[in-house]
């Protein structure tokens, strides 16, 4: 009687396991136990994969992130020392930052599983070259990425670009005024709004209303749950203390439409656009 009462438990148990394996965190497979830290001692997706998270990732990581995950002229977090990446196993923590985003980040919904799996493989698979815990790796920046269609990327430009830019205005020349592929990239889909642009770099203006009626307008410098801060016309620094919809704030950012790209271009627009924009000399 007590066999059939063990054997009843363990079949209810490994039944309840199986019910539950979706729950169930991935195992770290351990493939290089001498190593000197986790991300070189976890075992790697096959090269396919990290070969299609290197693809995607220069398309739609590194503007913000960077070439070597440092952080880029998009304003990302160091990925070497992120949270996210360190308690990531397969994509799992990764995938829910960017499926649904967080922060300034936007959700990217171009990318399906399959896609964030690999993503998530090529930065496990950079991590793992650094000399040790959070050091900067040894990254290979010399990718072609001008393998576009002009003819597409002149169309899209057309369709969505003509309303706030023209080929001979602000972007006449832009290919002999930025030259690095790359970095022409990582221009238009920002807006040309890097964290090093400068000062002549399109800013985010703020009007802060308060109880009184009274409002402040100046240039946005922190806005966050808890503190808004703005530099007026006059030079003064403002900052008000923030609690739920008070005080009343409008912002007019004018790099929003661009922003709301981020999640809405693919791999092939993006590489179209480039070549497009790389013969304008």
């Amino acid at each position: 009687m007590r066999f059939i009462k063990f054997a009843t438990s363990i079949t209810l148990s490994l039944w309840c396991i199986a019910g539950n394996a979706q729950d169930i965190d991935p195992e770290i497979v351990i493939a290089n136990p001498n190593a000197t830290f986790i991300a070189q001692q976890r075992a790697l997706p096959s090269a396919e994969v990290i070969a299609a998270g290197d693809v995607l990732y220069q398309v739609n990581c590194r503007l913000c992130h960077g070439p070597d995950l440092r952080g880029g002229d998009g304003g990302g977090p160091n990925l070497l020392r992120s949270g996210v990446v360190l308690n990531d196993v397969a994509g799992e923590v990764i995938g829910e930052v960017v499926s649904e985003g967080v922060g300034r980040m936007p959700a990217f919904g171009n990318l399906n599983l399959e896609d964030i799996a690999a993503v998530a493989g090529y930065i496990h698979s950079v991590v793992a070259t650094s000399e040790r815990q959070g050091s900067t790796p040894p990254v290979d920046y010399d990718l072609d990425i001008l393998v576009g269609d002009v003819t597409a990327g002149e169309r899209y430009f057309n369709q969505e670009c003509v309303s706030c830019h023209s080929v001979t205005g602000d972007l006449q020349g832009i290919s002999s005024r930025i030259t690095d592929p790359y970095a022409l990239q990582d221009t238009w889909v920002a807006g040309g709004q890097g964290r090093r642009s400068g000062r002549g770099g399109a800013q985010t203006t703020a009007t802060v209303i308060l109880a009184t009626g009274e409002q402040v307008s100046g240039r946005l410098l922190r806005y966050d749950d808890f503190f808004i801060s703005l530099r007026t016309a006059q030079g003064a620094y403002r900052s008000f203390t923030r609690r739920g919809d008070t005080p009343g704030i409008e912002l007019d950012d004018p790099l929003t439409r661009h922003k709301e790209l981020w999640a809405e271009l693919t791999d092939g627009t993006i590489h179209d656009v480039t070549a497009y924009l790389e013969t304008l000399k």
